[in-house]
């Protein structure tokens, strides 16, 4: 039987800010999710860099569709190369790489892209937890209940997280921070 939802989401939460602190971040400072790779030795390609490679894929995901792809981890070996879409912009290229740098810090196994007839395969409880992991990496929650409290709106705590305010709303929401920070208005 797996373990209740919230003793996941602890656990990942617990494991982005003993990352975070790792790398000498307070609550407060933002990550770099490029220094954050470089700390755990994965490295990370742009999607731009396979144009002589592949110009027909990188120019259909970069410009045709960019929509349709973010990111992925590709597996050598032992190894782990994260590839993402640098048509997306800078706010959600961090979300895109944390993602995947999330999948490295839960030591998520390689899966296969596809399945056997050809379609995505999908892991939604790995997804999900990639998905929170890089929230917590990206907005630590005592500086999201500070920021609100002190007043900041949505695109401030954008700015100074370098994250979209998608994911500002996002991890509002996901963490009750807003009761939090006004308690009298619950």
């Amino acid at each position: 039987m797996p373990p209740p939802a919230g003793f996941v989401k602890k656990h990942v939460t617990d494991l982005a800010y003993e990352t975070r602190e790792e790398l000498g971040l307070s609550p407060f400072d933002r990550l770099e999710p490029l220094a954050l790779a470089e700390y755990l030795a994965i490295p990370v390609r742009k999607l731009s860099e396979l144009r002589e490679e592949n110009p027909a894929a990188a120019d259909y995901f970069l410009t045709r569709d960019p929509a349709a792809f973010s990111g992925v981890t590709v597996f050598h070996g032992s190894g782990r190369v994260i590839l993402h879409n640098d048509a997306h912009s800078p706010a959600r290229q961090a979300s895109n790489i944390c993602h995947e740098l999330g999948h490295g810090l839960l030591l998520h196994d390689p899966t296969p892209a596809v399945d056997g007839s050809g379609c995505r395969e999908w892991d939604q409880v790995m997804e999900d937890q990639a998905q929170w992991m890089a929230g917590a990496l990206l907005i630590h929650e005592l500086g999201l209940v500070t920021a609100l409290r002190r007043g900041s709106e949505p695109s401030e705590i954008a700015r100074r997280y370098g994250v979209s305010e998608d994911m500002v709303t996002w991890r509002i929401n996901m963490t009750g921070a807003y009761r939090r920070a006004h308690p009298a208005h619950r």
